[in-house]
């Protein structure tokens, strides 16, 4: 009876450390410029598989790229300069300033 509480006990820690690190996890810049890009005309849409970006772009930092400062709240300039800096940051696709300049001037400033 007891072991089994022990390995019940070992396997919940184990999810949540396995949850913990994964929402430590940022997406790639390469991502959510594609995902970006694909939602706002600029190429095809990847569905299903953008909803980590989107949700990442949307997320308050740290852990996405929407700032938020106590007590104004959402911060536009600051997100959409967060926003663009990070899609810049992407070195294995070819990043078009036009497309990030687009990107943010429809998306950059939203929460």
């Amino acid at each position: 009876m007891e072991l089994r509480h022990l390995l019940t006990a070992a396997a919940l820690g184990a999810a949540c450390l396995t949850t913990a690190a994964a929402r430590a996890q940022t997406i790639d810049p390469c991502t959510v410029y594609l995902c970006m890009a694909g939602i706002s005309g600029f190429g095809t849409s990847g569905g299903p598989a953008c909803a980590p970006a989107l949700a990442y772009w949307h997320a308050p930092t740290p852990a996405g790229l929407a700032v938020y400062h106590p007590p104004q709240g959402f911060n536009p300039p600051a997100s959409a300069a967060r926003r663009q800096t990070y899609m810049e940051s992407c070195v294995t696709t070819a990043v078009n300033p036009d497309v990030v300049a687009a990107i943010i001037g429809m998306h950059g400033s939203t929460p």
